[in-house]
């Protein structure tokens, strides 16, 4: 991709940029720096080294303050999200309280038409699980009685199994 700041751009398509003063005088057209030659100066870098205290550096280059500093970090993160938690539990408290409160009185009409009628559907389930619960036992008898025989008729392993 062509730049118009790249330094193989044909002529017509570099931009020049102006630097102006306060009251607008210019110093005329100059090429615009790419930002790749501020960091490759490295003048920040030597400003950076007269400006920052010896202790500071000798602190830096040390391995030992990454260790707690992370341990602090992954507290702060587990604080953060234990705040979060209790925001949305609360939130979720107070809307859900807002909403019973608003819904009670149709709970309770519902509830009071409704008794009569769960009543009426579980009296009515009764014989259906008595019968289901009586075929089951009869079931588990007869698959009891097949086992027993089953076992009977072959004498020779369950003497086997006594011995």
């Amino acid at each position: 991709m062509c730049s118009p700041y790249d330094e193989g751009a044909p002529a017509m398509m570099q931009q020049s940029q102006m630097e102006t003063d306060a009251i607008g005088a210019g110093e005329g057209p100059q090429r615009a720096a790419p930002w790749s030659a501020w960091v490759t100066r490295q003048g920040w870098l030597r400003w950076c080294a007269s400006h920052v205290p010896q202790s500071w550096t000798q602190w830096w280059t040390t391995s030992s303050w990454r260790q707690p500093l992370q341990r602090v970090l992954c507290g702060l993160e587990g604080i953060l999200y234990l705040l979060l938690a209790l925001m949305l539990c609360h939130a979720l408290f107070t809307t859900g309280s807002h909403l019973l409160s608003s819904l009670w009185p149709v709970v309770a009409a519902a509830w009071r038409h409704l008794l009569p009628a769960v009543l009426l559907l579980v009296l009515s389930a009764l014989p259906a699980l008595l019968f289901t619960a009586s075929f089951l036992l009869l079931f588990s008898t007869l698959l009891s009685l097949v086992g027993l025989l089953t076992s009977m008729s072959h004498l020779g392993r369950a003497q086997d199994l006594d011995q």
